[in-house]
């Protein structure tokens, strides 16, 4: 009989692993299924904690953007209100809206910690420059905790969790970078009377009135110091017929009266004159230099008949013989003889001719010297009654101008008046071409210096934008930098970088000295873009101090009210084609040096005349801003301030938390 030995059951082994793989996977199934709940609620709470720092920095930042808003109203209030829409307008997870409590919502000013080298936040409702804002998911909030959802079977049903930001409006290394060339002075001129209401008048009334000798009150009351007799008085001062009577010192006065509200007076040209009056409506000039009774009429070739230069003549003793010399164009082939006629009848200089009177006698007041006799006015025969009043320029050179320059000689045309030119105003000799010879001849400041302390315009009207800018900064203490740079057929720096603890005190006064053609008429534009360059770099090697700041944000304020003309090799030109194009390149070549550097460029230009164009390439370049001040001297200067003081509050804002 067969047997069989049984040792084991392998059914029974069989079952006893089953048994124990099924503990295992149970097991194993309760650790995936909590990792899977510590994967999923800690995404949750990454993501959620995501979404409240995206949204606390988007609403810091939007916040202290409004910081400087001080023309929309209360720009802590205004920060406040930004900062809750933009938290409104965010969501946790897509679904849930967020709202910031009202202590979580703080303005301040942020102060940089040299030893922490970072910025420490103070709350302030004193010029605030920051905003710090904090969003928290918490059961004492309106937003209530973060839901979880698989850690709820480890008894963990919420998360509490917050996110904070701060975000401050930097400070700025500011370079003003002004245009100093003599388009600066045009508005003044009688160039621009078809474009606006110029404002000669003004620049008038704000020159020096001059002292001494035919310079005292009327000439003669009192007798100029040293001069009891006044032998060198003007020819016919007398009381109640002024020639270089001094007027009001103060600019500002009303003209056209009887008054001595005006500025000064030379020789016989003793009156401003008619009113230069602008339509705005029409868009052209009601000024006519031919019915101006502040103009004398003195041509050349052609006998002068002017009833006020006679009258001037004879009340100063001329004979009879005299005047019709004087007033005869018979030698006017020579240009130095017109010129000295014109002279004397303006009484700029007096002839002793020694010409007999209709008696045959020599009882002319002007007899003595070295006068021949005859009526040919030869030069030694005259002497200077007045001196011209300024450093560079003369009498002579102003009739020269009035006979000869391109802008008397071109024709006026009432239907289309050429802007540039009114022939009208040849041969016209009076106060408002002695200005307007000063104004585009002897505009600079080694010429004509009294210039600086006058309204000129565009020039006045930047110089209070500056004014305006500085006063902003100073108010709103900003800790910003500011120097002061220049350009003309040059690049000028005119004022290191200081800040507002002395109130920027050498800015405004510098500017305040600058007038249009300071140094030189032309304008390179490259140029002022690349001392702000070296400003703001701290270039040792063009001798700028270590004064620009690592943690500041580089600003290029950038003016002009014309057109680049000079280009890298500084060759100038206002017509010629390739220094033309060649000084625009220049332009933006240092623009975008500028802006390779992480400088931020705003432009700002004035009036008609500037080339508009370049300076929104400029400013686009230079990731800022072109602003454009344009209408009537009074508009444009009123937009001007504006601008300025908007640039001065625009700051730029950043992320410090």
């Amino acid at each position: 009989m067969l047997t069989r030995t049984v040792k084991g059951n392998s059914n029974t082994r069989r079952y006893r692993r089953k048994g124990a793989v099924a503990v295992m996977a149970a097991i194993m199934m309760t650790v995936i299924i909590g990792v899977a709940a510590l994967t999923v609620d800690i995404g949750a709470m990454y993501n959620a904690k995501a979404d409240l720092q995206r949204t606390a920095d988007a609403a810091a930042l939007a916040a202290a953007a409004k910081l400087s808003a001080y023309d929309e109203g209360n720009p802590a209030q205004l920060a406040v209100i930004e900062a809750q829409q933009y938290i409104a307008d965010n969501m946790v997870f897509g679904k849930q809206r967020l709202v910031a409590e009202s202590n979580d919502i703080v303005v301040g000013r942020a102060d940089y910690n040299e030893s922490t080298q970072s910025y420490d936040f103070t709350p302030s409702f004193v010029y605030p420059d920051a905003v710090r804002v904090r969003i928290r998911l918490a059961e004492e909030t309106q937003n209530g905790p973060l839901s979880l959802y698989f850690a709820r079977f480890f008894g963990y049903d919420t998360a509490e969790m917050g996110a904070e930001a701060i975000a401050m409006m930097v400070p700025r290394d500011i370079a003003i970078v002004a245009d100093l060339s003599a388009s600066h002075t045009d508005d003044s001129e009688l160039r621009h009377l078809t474009l606006t209401q110029i404002n000669m008048f003004d620049v008038w009334a704000a020159l020096p009135i001059p002292k001494g000798n035919a310079g005292v009150g009327n000439g003669l009351d009192p007798p100029p110091p040293g001069n009891p007799n006044n032998e060198n008085d003007q020819p016919g001062t007398g009381p109640g017929s002024p020639a270089n009577a001094g007027g009001n010192p103060n600019p500002g006065a009303e003209p056209f009266n009887d008054s001595e509200d005006h500025g000064p007076r030379w020789g016989w040209m003793t009156a401003y004159g008619s009113e230069i009056v602008y339509n705005d409506v029409t868009e052209a000039s009601e000024y006519d230099p031919t019915a101006d009774i502040g103009l004398y009429y003195i041509p050349r070739y052609q006998d002068t008949t002017d009833p006020d230069v006679i009258e001037n003549l004879t009340q100063a003793g001329y004979t009879e013989s005299e005047r019709e010399a004087i007033l005869s164009s018979q030698y006017d082939n020579s240009s130095s003889h017109y010129n000295r006629r014109v002279q004397i009848m303006l009484g700029l200089s007096g002839w002793r001719s020694k010409m007999k009177d209709e008696f045959n006698n020599r009882d002319s007041k002007f007899n003595g010297g070295p006068g021949d006799g005859d009526d040919y006015i030869d030069s030694n025969e005259l002497w200077q009654e007045l001196d011209y009043p300024f450093d560079s320029g003369s009498w002579s050179n102003y009739i020269d101008y009035v006979r000869n320059n391109s802008y008397m000689t071109r024709e006026y045309s009432t239907s289309y008046p050429d802007r540039n030119g009114d022939s009208r105003l040849r041969y016209r000799y009076g106060i408002k071409t002695v200005l307007n010879y000063i104004l585009e001849n002897k505009p600079s400041h080694s010429q004509t210096p009294e210039l600086a302390d006058c309204p000129v315009q565009p020039m006045q009207a930047v110089k209070d934008a500056v004014r305006e800018l500085i006063d902003m900064l100073v108010e709103l203490d900003t800790n910003d930098l500011v120097s002061l740079e220049g350009y003309d057929r040059y690049g000028r720096h005119l004022e290191d970088l200081i800040d507002g603890t002395s109130d920027y005190d050498t800015i405004v006064p510098k500017m305040d000295s600058m007038q249009g053609g300071h140094y030189d008429g032309y304008t390179n534009i490259g140029d002022g873009i690349q001392e702000a360059i070296y400003t703001l770099t701290n270039d040792s090697s063009e001798g700028r101090p270590d004064l620009a700041r690592d943690v500041s944000r580089k600003v290029i304020f950038l003016l002009t009210d014309g057109n680049a003309n000079t280009n890298e090799n500084h060759q100038a030109s206002t017509t010629n084609s390739y220094i033309l194009a060649s000084a625009r390149a220049w332009a933006l070549n240092r623009a975008q040096a500028a802006a390779d550097l992480g400088m931020n460029i705003f432009t700002v230009s004035v009036g008609a005349g500037a080339d508009t164009d370049l300076m929104d390439d400029i400013a686009s370049i230079g990731g800022g801003s072109h602003f454009q001040a344009s209408g009537s001297i009074d508009e444009y200067s009123a937009q001007l301030r504006t601008i300025f003081a908007s640039l001065g509050g625009t700051r730029p804002v950043e992320l410090i938390k």
